[in-house]
């Protein structure tokens, strides 16, 4: 029997749809220390776990941001 694996990690552009902002936001937010936590692979680009994109959005909503 085979499992379908989870996606855990959302790219840049995936993200910035998922929270419908423009993707420049997140770059911004990176470059401020703003924004989920990230992980940056060997090819240089970008992932945030969902775990961590959950954790950033729940803290923004009792920060009342």
């Amino acid at each position: 029997m085979k499992t379908k694996k989870i996606n855990t990690h959302l790219n840049e552009r995936s993200l910035a749809s998922y929270l419908d902002i423009p993707y420049h936001t997140l770059r911004y937010w990176r470059k401020t220390g703003q924004g989920p936590k990230f992980k940056r692979l060997f090819n240089g680009k970008v992932r945030y776990l969902m775990a961590d994109i959950d954790k950033f959005c729940e803290k923004q909503l009792k920060e009342g941001v």
